[in-house]
């Protein structure tokens, strides 16, 4: 054995200056590695976004093509069953939603306008806000006319419709993208991890690994396809309300309500609005417009009470807060598809978390002390 100093000089100690560095670089990393990380899904949106889209696919697929294989049907015949059945709802969703949309928009502009000005105060607010808008006007007007560098590009060639075309072409893309690597996943996935599994040459980390897979399997893919079938439920409900009430377009509610329910909160609020713009244009005024979007919330809470808590029994152990802050920044980042599948993201999350035992991680997401 050496003598003590000399390995004391080969190996000094760090001083007080570099130890307060050191420890600052150590809860620095974190923070660098969360930026790096949401950075890169910013960045790469194109690429993670259809990864994601389609490993909830599968997941929301697996248990039916698992017990198709069990009724003797080949797996990759069953995986491309279930996905040939998937494409035809979204391709079928799509083509019942957009040209009633399409429809409903050449006139209702002109009826809103109409029931708007039938209601006096809501004319007399009109008449306000235009002559504020008038005197706001002709004071930006007289700035700029004053200013001798401004200038002012108009493009006209350039239309919503457009806009809403190419933003069908790109959606196309990207679903046969995802459509292709649900089939990949349904019908190769667990080769892939078993393959990723025997990386480790730990025998207690695989079998980790391996009861997650499963349990993500399971928990994760009952759960997605019980709120599918809840919110189809509602939207059908739904359907019928609108029909009730005389409102075009009742059965694009179905397709909506389907897939804005997957967001909390949000997606409850963006349909109330639309129920109650196409109520005003329907109805030409303001009061009776109120009543359809009056039953749906009832039949919304009537859900949330009765039928959410056995269904959402995942999501409900998890903080609202950290649901609602979920859905704002997968919105953020990726737009409609980053909200709607903000909740099943945050569902995995729980259940990774509970089955690999991260205590910290399931103490900041409960949602109830015990």
């Amino acid at each position: 054995m050496g003598h003590p100093h000399v390995y004391n000089n080969l190996c000094p100690k760090p001083s007080s200056k570099e130890k307060v560095i050191l420890q600052r670089n150590k809860y620095l990393i974190p923070y660098l590695f969360v930026f790096t990380l949401v950075s890169a899904l910013a960045l790469a949106r194109d690429l993670f976004l259809p990864l994601v889209l389609s490993s909830l696919l599968a997941l929301l697929l697996s248990p039916t093509v698992k017990w198709l294989c069990n009724l003797g049907v080949p797996k990759f015949l069953s995986s491309l069953t279930m996905t040939l059945l998937t494409a035809l709802a979204m391709f079928s969703s799509v083509w019942v939603t957009i040209p009633a949309f399409a429809k409903w928009m050449q006139t209702a502009p002109e009826k809103i306008e109409a029931a708007l000005h039938a209601d006096k105060q809501i004319q007399s607010t009109i008449d306000k806000l235009q002559e504020t808008s008038e005197k706001v006007d002709e004071m930006v007007s007289g700035i700029v006319e004053n200013s001798a560098e401004t200038s002012i590009v108009i493009d006209n060639q350039s239309n919503w419709v457009d806009q809403i075309f190419n933003g069908l072409q790109t959606s196309f893309g990207i679903l046969v993208i995802v459509l292709t690597l649900t089939l990949f996943l349904l019908n190769n996935g667990g080769e892939l991890l078993h393959n990723i599994t025997k990386l480790s040459n730990n025998r207690t980390n695989r079998r980790r690994a391996i009861k997650l897979f499963r349990t993500l399997r399971v928990e994760v893919g009952r759960y997605l396809a019980t709120v599918l079938v809840i919110n189809m439920l509602c939207g059908l409900l739904t359907s019928l309300i609108v029909w009730y009430f005389d409102l075009p377009m009742p059965w694009v509610w179905l397709v909506l309500v389907t897939f804005l329910r997957f967001i909390p909160y949000i997606g409850v609020a963006v349909i109330c609005g639309l129920m109650f713009v196409i109520g005003v244009s329907q109805m030409q005024s303001i009061v009776p417009a109120l009543m359809p979007v009056g039953a749906f919330l009832l039949l919304t809470n009537i859900t949330g009470m009765l039928i959410d808590p056995y269904i959402h029994g995942i999501r409900l152990r998890i903080n609202p807060i950290i649901v609602f802050a979920s859905v704002l920044f997968w919105a953020w980042l990726w737009g409609i598809a980053g909200a709607i599948v903000a909740v099943p993201m945050l569902t995995i999350l729980s259940v990774t978390a509970k089955t690999l035992e991260w205590h910290s991680v399931n103490q900041i997401m409960e949602g109830h002390n015990k």
